[in-house]
């Protein structure tokens, strides 16, 4: 029996914009999915969240792999991955989704044979903006690997992850799991042939203080559907948005490196207002930054958007907290930087 933890993740700037080749700066958030793992003759997955049970043959797992593979070459030629996100939602609690993306790590790990999963813990809230999915399937690649002895590296495990990210949000940029893979906090674009995923550590070595997560309400769409959104707005309306935000991603990195509080606050507010112009915010949202605002701090939408987890900055947190906790949101101070992908004592 082997365990292993990922961690979420959250942008500090970027979302959205590294799905069509911008950057981000993505950090590793300090709560993780821990998962259990050994060699079977089926495949089982035991997830104590929810309280359920799943059991598949082997070869139904390889069979949903490759059907949903084709669906993705299929609607990738269309642009247009709503038969797959809508697939993949199938069953009770995404049934098609973990049975394709389980059978998909199998496959590219090249495990020989079945594998027993037990979700034991997870303290990332799912659609919250935090890459629960990514996390999780990090963790399912590694759980698999070192069941099977394979200890494949952190790059192989990162590669495997972003193919079952694939599967449940079409196109995405990589960037959440690379983060949940990798950890720290890293300059992640999507390019061609390999995206570059690179560690800032030694440009940014301290800590990112000061921040707040707010959950703001459960999103009503997934991330698939989220980034279909957005991709079915006009280029001529996105594509300069888009390029602002690049813009404001390089000057960020220099804004952490010089903690330049005051140009760092007004970045991340811009941000929202982008996001909230692509149609992603909610009342909730809308509410919580408006708020903070008046304090004089900063908040953005996280991940997809359309509701679950906002990032906030203040000098002084204790103010967001309060005020926080008098709307009725839950909110909580954010440890950004953490350790990747690990294995756990059992």
């Amino acid at each position: 029996m082997i365990k292993v933890s990922a961690p979420a993740k959250c942008h500090i700037i970027g979302e959205h914009a590294v799905v069509y080749g911008h950057p981000a700066i993505i950090a590793a958030v300090g709560m993780r999915i821990y998962i259990e793992a050994e060699k079977s003759g089926v495949i089982e997955l035991k997830d104590d969240r929810w309280k359920t049970k799943r059991a598949w043959a082997v070869h139904d797992a390889y069979e949903a792999s490759h059907k949903a593979a084709e669906m993705w070459n299929e609607c990738m030629k269309k642009k247009d991955f709503t038969e797959l996100l809508c697939w993949s939602k199938t069953g009770n609690s995404y049934d098609n989704y973990w049975k394709a993306m389980i059978g998909t790590v199998l496959r590219l790990a090249d495990a020989s044979s079945g594998i027993s999963l037990h979700i034991t813990k997870c303290d990332i809230p799912t659609g919250s903006g935090l890459g629960s999915s990514s996390a999780t399937a990090v963790a399912v690649v590694k759980a698999i690997s070192e069941a099977y002895g394979k200890s494949l590296t952190d790059e192989r495990i990162n590669e495997i992850a972003y193919e079952c990210e694939k599967l449940i949000h079409g196109t995405p940029s990589g960037g959440d799991n690379s983060a949940s893979c990798f950890g720290g906090l890293i300059w992640f674009r999507k390019v061609q042939p390999k995206n570059e995923i690179v560690s800032l550590r030694k440009e940014i070595p301290h800590k990112l203080e000061k921040f707040i997560l707010i959950y703001s309400g459960e999103p009503k769409k997934n991330t698939g559907e989220l980034i279909q959104m957005v991709r079915d707005i006009p280029e001529s309306e996105r594509n300069p948005k888009m390029q602002e935000l690049d813009r404001m991603a390089h000057e960020m990195k220099e804004v952490l490196k010089k903690k330049n509080y005051k140009r760092m606050k007004e970045i991340i507010n811009r941000t929202n207002e982008i996001l909230a112009s692509f149609g992603l915010s909610t009342p909730e949202t809308e509410e919580i930054s408006r708020k903070i605002i008046s304090l004089g701090g900063a908040a953005k939408m996280c991940g997809a958007c359309g509701g679950g987890m906002m990032l906030a900055w203040h000098d002084k947190p204790k103010k967001i907290l309060d005020a926080m906790k008098e709307m009725g949101f839950d909110a909580y101070a954010a440890d950004l930087a953490v350790e990747g992908v690990r294995n756990e004592r059992v």
